[in-house]
């Protein structure tokens, strides 16, 4: 069936749900007809007030405009997670899906077939040294604010995507356009696998150009990011990127020859994925001295157990989703124990503490619980060749759980006992092209194919924040502001330009590396090129709840990391790898979580839950959860541990940091994002500005100050306690301040903030507690506070403003509640 025809089908099965009169405001006519002959023509009635077309391209006057997906206002109508509403108002009931817009995409691309050379005509650079090849991307159609130009929505496209594992099959909700990790009939416990979208495009290697396609967060030649060699730092202007020109798809109608003959091109995708965590960690510690190295020597590294594939992703065969659609395979539970063929369990025989192997930089030790391996040169990080944290606490063996050992930690760090092993289904790999056979018309050679990078990755705790919102407006804040927060900036891994897995190595005889050490900007974001820079539209446009695979979504800190780590070749050369990460994923998402002022990332931070029986000192909130999500209140904790409690005497009991052991909440399914994932980017802003206005207003270091409660309150015109601290603050007013006290008038009148209630306290000398899992801290100064943020800034330089109530109850059980008017 021709492009024409299954366009047709879906206009008739919309036009019935109201989209026809939808489309008729515009002045199209999605029944028409001669369909084509109507989406081609010029619309001069577009009316962008309409609540969707807030962010249409001002340069979009057709329905379809050939080649152009974002001045197409059909395909906009159809992929945009904004157009919700039909004609008056009405809110539409029945979307198109992911199938369908597929099919309108290829149509945008394929009303009229372009030839290779009338393509190689449209670049603003046509010289003679251009390159032209084939590029798989993964992508996604974006409203204005989330766009590499930020003018009106777009598609966005990068050579790297991002999937998340999961326990059920994929959800995809038509009205979001996207996919979502768990539903409203899905249990507290559920996690949906989050797919990612990939297609291949006829694509030039160009230089960075800001004005014509990005990329996003375009670099300087000043910037510097954790993690890169500064010596190799340079300005994107002076970088390559391959940019998408035209998209490749099945069938006769996507290209022509240069008479116009069109091309049969028969195009799939095909997916490759590995975990080596095992395989990994065998490996590095086979480079320990002596007899010690020996033990880790096995054959087979690249088989199961050690190296899987099976398990980890493919491409859907559901054929309401499309064709190029990249599934993590859902499991039972996250983590599962790692076993042979046989149903043996694979061990790892512990290694001792502070072993290490100078000449290669392989360093042995333990943090918290968690078995750490490190290469160093030079006292630095050099690269991760193996998991950072590896979970030790099974033994093989009689009493098998060390968690019940009172001595753990000497255990652990003694060694020499055989560990039972775990694995996660996360992975990296390419996403290749396979059977699109082009001939570039200049050089008269086949065109060259460049596969994708595909990460497979841990949950997103927080759906409804990406990092790259946090960063942009992280950007915009006072440098007071970002000290109260992280110890270094959100970067996304979009923002980074190292290369990737220079170790995933092609299935043929060759045995040839997938990726090019100097391709540096594979997980940056761009546009189609645009030759003059678009006109702005709206950008207060609603952003939407979706799961984004694309790299600003995830985070560019690789501590080791949260959804990819890196190593270095033996020549020093950095790339991105997975196989870097916590063995299994759980083991360094404890440590990520409770090392917030570190762990620059939306992320849950759980620094107010643990209490560590070794580390001094341990690290201060920075973004806090709420009493329920840490599972003081209610019986959902996010990670499944309950945070700390008040004992007698003005004393608190924390969970011990050693023994609280994520591995075995994985695989007792007590994980949750039920409470997290309600949390949009306004909330979350304004829980890291709560909580900085916290610090500032109490002084000191933050890390003097704990906090033992905190919550969002729901209705602060109804709140008693707020409404009584605003009565007896008047009392601690300065008598000849009258803008503070007008201030204070305009917050007790108002009550309409939003508004947060802290309970912090000084530590003071842990306790020897009769349960050796927990830790007792002594609580100096407990003071309660509501912080009222009236001011949320994402203008430069703009202050973030709050009203605040204080109240010490140190000297006094009932305290006086103090009234402070902050900004930051």
């Amino acid at each position: 069936m021709s492009l024409i025809e299954q366009v047709r089908q879906i206009c008739n099965r919309l036009a019935e749900h109201g989209w026809r009169d939808l489309f008729l405001q515009h002045g199209l006519d999605i029944a028409a007809d001669d369909l084509k002959t109507e989406l081609l023509k010029e619309l001069p009635n577009i009316n962008r007030q309409i609540k969707g077309f807030e962010d249409f391209a001002k340069e979009g006057k057709r329905g379809i405009e050939p080649g152009q997906p974002a001045r197409s206002l059909f395909y906009h109508a159809l992929a945009s997670p904004n157009v919700i509403v039909g004609a008056n108002n009405l809110e539409l009931t029945t979307f198109p899906t992911l199938a369908e817009i597929e099919t309108v995409e290829n149509y945008v691309y394929g009303i009229n077939p372009p030839s290779i050379s009338e393509l190689y005509s449209r670049i603003s650079d046509n010289s003679d040294n251009l390159e032209l090849g084939i590029v798989v991307f993964a992508y996604e159609y974006r409203p204005a604010p989330d766009t590499v130009h930020r003018k009106h929505a777009d598609m966005c496209f990068s050579r790297s995507g991002i999937a998340r594992v999961g326990t059920m099959q994929p959800f995809y909700d038509p009205q979001q356009r996207g996919f979502l990790p768990i539903t409203e009939e899905d249990s507290d416990f559920t996690f949906r696998v989050l797919p990612a979208r990939y297609s291949a495009y006829l694509s030039v290697k160009r230089m960075g150009n800001e004005n014509e396609f990005g990329p996003l967060r375009f670099r300087n030649e000043n910037a510097v990011f954790p993690f890169e060699d500064v010596e190799k730092n340079k300005s994107d202007k002076e970088r390559t990127f391959w940019v998408p020109l035209h998209k490749l798809f099945s069938g006769s109608e996507c290209l022509c020859h240069d008479n116009g003959e069109p091309i049969d091109i028969q195009l799939s995708l095909k997916a490759h994925h590995v975990n080596e965590k095992a395989k990994r960690i065998y490996q590095t510690l086979s480079k320990l001295p002596n007899d010690i190295g020996k033990s880790y020597l096995k054959d087979n590294l690249d088989k199961p157990p050690f190296s899987f594939q099976d398990g980890i992703a493919e491409f859907s065969d559901d054929r309401s989703v499309g064709s190029n659609i990249l599934v993590p395979i859902p499991h039972s539970r996250l983590v599962e124990e790692a076993q042979y063929d046989d149903g043996k369990p694979l061990t790892l025989n512990v290694p001792k503490s502070n072993t290490q192997d100078v000449e290669n930089g392989i360093y042995i030790n333990t943090f918290s619980s968690s078995l750490l391996i490190h290469m160093k040169k030079n006292d630095d990080i050099f690269g991760r060749p193996a998991p950072e944290y590896v979970y030790v606490r099974h033994r093989l063996g009689k009493n098998p759980n060390l968690n019940d050992e009172k001595d753990m930690m000497s255990i652990i760090k003694k060694g020499g006992y055989d560990a039972v092993l775990y694995k996660d289904y996360t992975g990296d790999g390419w996403i290749e092209a396979k059977g699109a056979e082009l001939i570039d018309p200049k050089s008269g050679k086949p065109l060259a194919h460049y596969a994708a990078y595909s990460m497979i990755t841990a949950p997103d705790f927080f759906l409804n924040s990406d990092q790259r919102e946090l960063m942009n407006w992280y950007d915009q804040q006072s440098e007071r502001l970002r000290e109260l927060t992280w110890e270094v900036p959100p970067f996304t891994l979009s923002d980074n330009r190292i290369a990737v897995n220079l170790e995933l190595k092609s299935d043929n005889n060759t045995n040839s590396a997938i990726f090019n050490e100097n391709d540096d900007t594979m997980t940056a974001i761009i546009s189609l090129p645009y030759q003059k820079a678009p006109e702005l539209t709206k950008l207060d446009v609603p952003l939407g709840s979706r799961h984004s695979y694309l790299p600003d979504a995830a985070s560019g800190i690789f501590a080791p990391g949260w959804d990819v780590s890196f190593d270095r070749t033996k020549s020093g050369k950095q790339f991105l790898a997975a196989y870097g990460l916590g063995s299994p994923f759980p083991e360094d998402s404890k440590l990520c979580a409770a090392l917030s002022t570190f762990w620059p990332a939306v992320a849950p931070d759980a620094a107010r839950t643990f209490e560590s029986t070794e580390i001094e000192p341990w690290w201060p909130t920075v973004s806090p959860l709420t009493d329920e999500e840490v599972g003081i209140k209610g019986n959902i904790p996010w990670d499944g541990v309950k945070g700390p409690q008040i004992k007698e005497d003005n004393v608190v009991e924390y969970p011990a940091m050693e023994y609280v052991d994520y591995v075995q909440n994985a695989l007792d399914n007590k994980f949750s994002l039920s409470l997290t994932g309600r949390t949009d980017l306004q909330e979350y802003k304004e829980r890291l500005l709560s909580m900085a206005f916290v610090y500032y207003t109490l002084g000191g270091n933050k890390t003097d100050w704990s906090v033992l409660s905190f919550q969002k309150i729901s209705s602060p015109i109804d709140n008693e306690e707020l409404k009584i601290a605003y009565r007896e603050a008047e009392n601690s007013l300065p008598v000849d301040n009258e803008e503070l006290k007008t201030a204070y008038r305009k917050a007790e009148n108002s009550l309409l903030d939003s508004v947060y209630r802290f309970e912090m306290f000084r530590k003071g000398n842990k306790q020897t507690s009769e349960d050796y899992k927990k830790v007792s801290v002594e609580m100096k100064e407990p003071t309660i506070m509501f912080v009222g943020i009236t001011d949320v800034t994402i203008v430069p330089k703009k202050k973030n403003k709050a009203n605040i109530l204080l109240k010490k109850m140190n000297d006094e059980p009932d305290g006086n509640w103090e009234y402070r008017n902050v900004e930051l």
